[in-house]
């Protein structure tokens, strides 16, 4: 069924593929003997959860089935990779593999981090959205997806009864909902405008309600440029919630970990997340349900498509096994394993696997349906850390300064182009 309505995808992912794979630098020569593989992941395979235990179990299944490759893995995080990746490529240190997250690879690649990926990366057709976005400065491909995710609206059905409320299906009715959510003692909508994360939770929340009202965040130039009708709908419901009394008397300090646990330990009734957390909060508490983005009044309820990606560092002196490597974990034996903590496979030759047809898969089956039917991809420009700094920054003003809904779009807008 996915494979059947991503082949218009699939189509495009082809011919991307061939044309980028034309432009792919050669490499030099791979150095004979075992080889080992320096890979920076956020995920620490120690902890014990889901996506956690599926990373811990492809790596070593690789390993298994390559025994001249090792894979040496490097916990970062994000933030700590955004300002180690570009001085380790000056110095020479790159990681032979990293993982990145798809609006920060336009910034890598500006930033020197990525070695054009190899020309066996171009027989790879089968992506089910295409991955002509994930390219360098002069257009050659530097990464490919390892999983997709889009934003999902939780909510805590517990809370919801108690109030006597449904699942919002509008922005203005999440501001109602989440007004008589705070009045019963709980947090009524969990956001963050810290930006110690990168300002995870605001961006996110941010990229899908942009594309929900078809607003472009940057012009032809690179420059931030979303300060107009359909984005100041955006600065208008983070002020009516507000104004409602809706957010947590420490929005300003909150991070998507936060809110994220909030939703696990049943004080937050509702928030945008990725959809990646459907298995993981599901497991954690039974009464967190998730459904598709409120409307928005000039749009619909249809996000962005993003995820992580896998790419290979400058300078890397074994590009044959690091392509290798990403080409195992992006493959069908690896997908099935993936999609076991929840993350959606990029390839339609995963949903051949057996798991996929287990009631065990229902879960991320309907996320991969949700994803595919709810979602866009979209280019990024190079200074996505920026905005999102931006608009933490402006949520911090929304809150303790009382900006106004168009206010807090231009202040953002303008913080982002300094």
């Amino acid at each position: 069924m996915i494979l059947r309505r991503w082949s218009v995808a699939l189509a495009s992912a082809a011919i991307a593929g061939v044309m980028l794979a034309g432009c792919a630098a050669d490499t030099e020569p791979e150095l004979q003997g075992p080889v080992t593989l320096t890979y920076w992941d956020f995920l620490d395979p120690s902890q014990d959860n889901p996506r956690s235990n599926a990373l811990k179990e492809n790596i070593a299944n690789f390993e298994a089935a390559n025994p001249d490759i090792n894979i040496d893995l490097s916990v970062v995080s994000l933030g700590d990779m955004l300002s180690r990746l570009p001085q380790a490529a000056a110095a020479g240190q790159a990681p032979d593999v990293f993982k990145m997250f798809t609006p920060q690879v336009p910034q890598m690649a500006a930033a020197g981090a990525y070695s054009p990926l190899p020309e066996a990366s171009s027989e790879i057709t089968d992506w089910l959205r295409p991955t002509d976005t994930l390219v360098g400065p002069d257009g050659q491909q530097v990464a490919v997806p390892y999983e997709y995710r889009t934003c999902a609206l939780y909510y805590n059905q517990k809370i919801l009864d108690q109030i006597g409320a449904t699942a919002p299906t509008t922005y203005d009715e999440v501001v109602d909902v989440a007004a008589k959510a705070s009045a019963a003692g709980f947090t009524g909508f969990g956001t963050g405008f810290s930006d110690t994360d990168n300002s995870a939770i605001i961006s996110t929340l941010f990229d899908c309600f942009m594309s929900q009202v078809d607003q472009d965040i940057w012009n032809e130039d690179g420059e931030a440029d979303f300060a107009t009708k359909k984005g100041e709908e955006f600065g208008n419901f983070l002020a009516d919630l507000r104004d409602a009394g809706a957010l947590a008397g420490s929005v300003v300090s909150d991070t998507y970990s936060t809110v994220t646990d909030g939703l696990a330990n049943g004080t937050v009734a509702m928030a945008v997340l990725g959809s990646e957390r459907v298995v993981t909060l599901g497991g954690q508490n039974p009464d967190v349900s998730w459904t598709s983005l409120p409307m928005a009044s000039t749009g619909d309820d249809t996000g962005s498509t993003f995820g992580w990606t896998l790419g290979i560092g400058t300078g890397s002196k074994n590009v044959d096994a690091a392509w290798k490597f990403i080409e195992y974990m992006t493959g069908p034996e690896a997908g099935a394993v993936m999609a076991t903590g929840g993350e959606v496979p990029t390839r339609a030759a995963a949903y051949d696997e057996e798991f996929f047809s287990t009631p065990e898969a229902d879960v991320v089956n309907s996320v991969a349906e949700y994803v595919e039917s709810k979602s866009e991809p979209h280019i990024y420009a190079d200074n996505w850390v920026s905005l999102a700094t931006a608009l933490s920054q402006a949520g911090q003003q929304l809150v303790l300064n009382g900006l106004s809904g168009s206010e807090f779009i231009s202040v953002a807008q303008d913080a982002a182009n300094q």
